[in-house]
């Protein structure tokens, strides 16, 4: 057991009461303040206006908000080439076609997932969306569980943030799984700490459950387990025992050693790092010799059949020395959740061993591809483009708390700077990965400024006409933009008179700012000056989220976009449809798709209700000679052979981007370049026109294709 002052010590209450907290007090732990226990009371005013049904109605409020923004025009539009293959995969399970794990599609989760979306409401695209919407709503809504540690007021602020964010608005929009991810940690960060603080078995069980799910899910999991089992076993010590085991391991102990234990057997693919040492391929990396990822021959099988074997033996024997009752049921509840996903319901048994080795094992055969090319840097420049808010507030938490926060807050500065880091270093980085580096520092940028809300005077600020301050920060941020884009070269001498002007003016501006906010005491208005400046850039913050998710949501100028189905593809697809009820051809239109560099994606979902679609790469032979007169859609590498094939069968309707992209021009960035860059006006107006209006400096990447109708289509319908 712990006793009450070690339960503080662990960032709650003792027990983990939220009614005993709103009677005695909440201490830092429940979001004091930066202050420390000593502030006044008059500081403590939103914590006690948050109580009660005032809190539970402004979290439903930003919950509610948040599910209408992310159902709000969902399905408009064009499906991602992976969102697609989610999609299609996932009907086909739901048709009763089948389902069988593949790591390059990461976990079963998702298509049972969406299988049942399906089942309940009909294949769309907005049904095919609706699981990460609903997952990114509740992901809002999970900080209501840890308000006991983020404070009532940070909690507050870290649902608002979530809400808003850019990054997690449009994943949650999005048919990928990283949001899923993004709920299961979350949730299990909520067991742990609840576990920690109580010490109740049924909190283990719960931790089992979703880490379950997340192995499920994605293979994100096992740098989350990472970065939580250092931090666990750093507060646990195990090495001061003297005795082993069972009452000698302390929470923290106990929390590692479950999921220690649990995810030892899906570690076992690490062994292919020392394949050459013992000459076996156990991790296949060469998809021409067979299935990446899995070992390749019967030696091969057979030795990483019995490391995995040993592996679980070997948690089974530590978790039953441990406390066997309480272990068993976790046991219980992980596998009995995992087996059911992985063997699609029982269905594919098989699936056990992709999921236990192949899972991890294509994973680490994909590092050395390092798909995206990206920069070391490029979660730094994502994340100031989109999370400026969270990473400025969290960096400042990072410096105020290192010393004065509790252990949960140094937990959130750990995994936000481990999450950076090992994202960065691994081998593949992307857009989406981005929920995972930011949800962290969302967390501590939501406990900062929840801490210095609640440490803040409000009556006498109120008073004293401080707020007054507050109301000039935008003014300030507009004509200091100004200022720094203007050019006095070019107007001569009047020129350097109007830029001292802009100088009187914003420094004029600063000092109202400073002279009302700082009616209240020094300490009082800078902190309010702060709060003032994160309120604008939450205003920046949601207009950011606002362009990518409606504006620009298929359009790739957004990094988050990064490639992207031209909007084109839907409305081809949509006009074919039409025309094949105009002409009576109905679903039974032929449909050549040419497949070549995957452009049979996203076709094969828009197409999914038509019977007669062939789909083949035509860059060496052209379309198939059997193929009915009706629709083709080429590939514009190959338009050249295949025009020249088809005769006067068929007419070229329009050429149209079917995949485009970003431009990465900032991959030309070396930290060579930062010293002029510094002092380079120009390089700033271009980082500002593009941060603030999205400009780009180079033109949008496509690959193209080409529609045709056969001629005689072309008579019964007309043209898009």
């Amino acid at each position: 057991g712990m006793s009450a002052h070690e339960s503080v010590e662990w960032g709650g209450q003792p027990g983990s009461d939220l009614a005993a907290q709103d009677a005695g007090g909440g201490g830092e732990a429940a979001g004091e303040t930066p202050g420390g226990p000593g502030a006044p009371q008059e500081r403590r005013g939103l914590e006690e206006w948050l109580s009660g049904r005032w809190e539970a109605g402004a979290f439903g409020l930003i919950v509610v908000v948040a599910l209408a923004m992310r159902l709000w025009d969902l399905g408009s539009r064009a499906m991602h080439h992976d969102e697609s293959m989610h999609a299609v995969f996932s009907l086909y399970l739901f048709q009763g076609r089948g389902y069988e794990h593949n790591p390059l599609l990461h976990g079963p989760f998702q298509f049972h997932a969406n299988a049942m979306s399906f089942f309940l409401l009909g294949d769309s695209d907005v049904t095919a969306r609706l699981v990460y919407v609903l997952f990114g709503t509740a992901l809002v809504a999970l900080p209501w569980f840890l308000r006991g540690w983020l404070g009532r007021t940070g909690a507050l602020i870290v649902a608002l943030l979530l809400a808003f964010s850019p990054t997690m608005l449009y994943f949650s929009r999005f048919a990928r799984n990283d949001i899923l991810m993004a709920v299961w940690v979350f949730g299990m960060v909520v067991a742990m700490w609840r576990y920690l603080d109580g010490g109740r078995p049924r909190d283990l069980y719960l931790l089992s459950a979703l880490l379950a799910l997340a192995f499920t899910t994605k293979e994100t999991i096992y740098i989350t387990l990472v970065l939580f089992g250092v931090f666990l076993l750093l507060v646990a010590r195990p090495w001061r025992l003297r005795r082993w085991p069972g009452a000698a391991l302390d929470r923290p102990g106990a929390l590692f050693l479950v999921l220690f234990t649990l995810s030892l057997p899906f570690g076992s693919a690490l062994a292919g790092a020392a394949q050459g040492l013992v000459g076996l391929e156990l991790v296949n990396a060469e998809p021409s010799a067979g299935r990446v990822g899995l070992p390749l021959a019967g030696a091969a099988t057979a030795v990483a059949a019995g490391i995995t074997a040993l592996a679980f033996l070997g948690a089974a024997a530590l978790g039953l020395a441990w406390d066997w009752r309480r272990w068993l049921v976790c046991a219980g509840i992980f596998y009995g959740t995992w087996i059911f996903f992985y063997t699609s319901v029982f269905t594919n048994a098989f699936g056990v061993w992709t999921g236990v080795w192949q899972g991890l094992g294509y994973w680490m055969a994909q590092q050395d591809v390092a798909r995206g090319g990206q920069p070391w840097f490029y979660y730094i420049l994502t994340g100031w483009t989109y999370e400026f808010l969270a990473l400025l507030a969290g960096l400042a938490g990072m410096v105020w708390f290192y010393r004065r926060g509790d252990l949960f807050t140094r937990f959130l500065i750990f995994w936000a700077l481990g999450s950076f880091l090992l994202f960065t270093l691994a081998g593949e980085k992307m857009p989406w990965l981005l929920v995972h580096v930011s949800l962290p520092m969302i967390l501590l940028a939501g406990r900062t400024l929840g801490g210095l809300v609640d440490w803040m005077p409000w009556r006498r600020i109120a008073g004293s006409g401080a707020l007054l301050g507050v109301a000039f920060i935008p003014l300030f941020f507009l004509l200091a933009y100004r200022l720094a884009f203007y050019d006095p070269v070019m107007d001569g001498l009047l020129g350097f008179l109007r830029l001292w002007g802009w100088l009187l003016l914003v420094s004029g501006v600063l000092l109202l700012v400073l002279y009302f906010a700082t009616r209240a005491g020094w300490r009082e208005g800078l902190a309010l000056v702060a709060l003032g400046v994160a309120g604008v850039l939450f205003l920046f913050t949601v207009r950011a989220g606002v362009i990518a998710a409606y504006q620009n949501g298929d359009t790739p100028r957004e990094m988050l976009v990064y490639t992207q189905t031209s909007p084109e593809v839907p409305l081809i697809s949509r006009e074919v449809g039409r025309i094949s009820v105009s002409t009576g051809r109905n679903q039974e239109l032929p449909i050549g798709v040419d497949g070549s560099s995957g452009f049979g994606w996203p076709w094969y979902w828009y197409l999914r209700d038509f019977t007669s679609v062939s789909y083949g790469s035509y860059g060496s032979s052209g379309p198939p000679e059997a193929l009915d007169r009706g629709v083709l859609l080429v590939h514009a590498d190959n338009d050249e052979r295949v025009r020249g094939e088809l005769g006067d069968e068929y007419v070229q309707i329009k050429r149209f981007p079917h995949r485009w992209w970003f431009p990465e021009t900032y991959k030309e960035f070396t930290l060579g370049t930062v010293p002029r860059s510094v002092f380079d006006r120009e390089a700033w107006r271009k980082v500002a026109d593009y941060w603030l209006f999205r400009k780009l400096e180079a033109p949008l990447g496509s690959t193209d294709a080409y529609l045709y109708y056969s001629t005689d289509l072309v008579a019964r319908a007309p043209r898009p």
